[in-house]
């Protein structure tokens, strides 16, 4: 990480790949996981890395009141969001930078300089997105709020998206929690996190515009695409093609902002939103015509029978076999 890190009152903090024990249970299959070790604070930073993005699952876990300052000379364009506890401070020239628990903001600065405080012994965590600027530029999001925030980005001044946080909507949420716990097989990691970025990135700005976003226009060519687009995704099932798939099979007239947003508008859930419903419909078929629970994790694409049912009770409040004992 291009950081320096100071705790105040003990000094400058390096950051290591040696895990304590108090942490062990918390890392998670990804990437690439970093270690701060202070006086009474251990920070736990877990990378998910994608094309043209970061993604951080961030935890602190904090024995006494601390604070910490980190300087780095980079540009960061990210969305901060807040799951557990809130860490007070400033952003750069962003004095409001603290977040509400699953609260979310976007900003940019041309450099770290971050003042982190935690008041309280405790547990927080965050999960943090930084984007590269042509990550953006390529889902095709057009509408005012952004543009006034992306033309401050690109002449390199600190700024933020909206004045105020917001909150996170429950598919956000999900998405991070999906890519925490991703229970798909090797092969569909890769895509399950760039979708879910995505998914989470478009969610959040359709949040902080959603009156101007109500208003733009789907044409008979848009809707027409998007149909077809839910009947690749009942074709693709289990399998979830990505958005970029989709799109680029779409007729050439979506782009991934208004594949969501417009799907959303015509079929009231997000893309994979329905190919989640898809996808435990299908497992439901499988169930009750007697296929075993392991079967059925194999073919829905589940890495392990155990992430199957995991994801099934959470969604049904009972497992496969209750399910198959009560006749379905």
């Amino acid at each position: 990480m291009n950081l320096e890190i100071k705790q105040e009152g003990y000094g400058e903090i390096e950051f290591s790949d040696s895990i304590p024990d108090a942490v062990t249970k918390s890392v998670l299959n990804c990437g690439r996981v970093v270690v701060l070790s202070g006086h009474q604070c251990i920070g736990l930073f877990q990378q998910f890395q994608g094309d043209g993005f970061s993604a951080w699952y961030n935890k602190f876990l904090i024995s006494a009141p601390t604070i910490l300052n980190a300087r780095g000379d980079v540009r960061v364009l990210e969305l901060r969001i807040a799951l557990r506890n809130i860490i007070k401070g400033k952003w750069d020239q962003i004095n409001q930078a603290e977040l509400p628990v699953n609260h979310f903001q976007m900003g940019f600065v041309p450099h770290i300089i971050t003042k982190a405080i935690f008041e309280a012994p405790q547990l927080y965590e965050t999960f943090d997105i930084h984007f590269e600027f042509s990550f953006l530029e390529k889902i095709g999001i057009d509408y005012k709020t952004l543009d006034r925030f992306m033309k401050l980005v690109y002449d390199n001044q600190p700024a933020e998206l909206s004045k105020r946080p917001f909150k996170c909507t429950n598919f956000m949420l999900d998405s991070i929690y999906v890519l925490l716990q991703n229970s798909y097989t090797a092969a569909g990691k890769a895509r399950l996190l760039h979708n879910n970025v995505t998914n989470i990135l478009i969610a959040a700005l359709e949040e902080v515009g959603k009156e101007e976003i109500d208003n733009l226009p789907l044409s008979i060519q848009d809707i027409d695409a998007l149909h077809h687009v839910k009947e690749l995704i009942e074709t693709h099932c289990p399998v979830y093609p990505g958005n970029d798939v989709l799109i680029k099979k779409a007729r050439n007239t979506l782009n991934a902002f208004k594949l969501s947003y417009g799907f959303k508008r015509l079929f009231g859930v997000s893309p994979y939103e329905y190919f989640q419903e898809q996808r435990f419909l299908m497992a439901k078929g499988l169930l009750r015509e007697g296929n075993k629970v392991n079967s059925v994790a194999h073919e829905l694409e589940y890495e392990s029978s155990t992430a199957f049912i995991k994801a099934f009770r959470q969604r049904f409040h009972r497992t496969p076999k209750q399910f198959q004992k009560s006749g379905g």
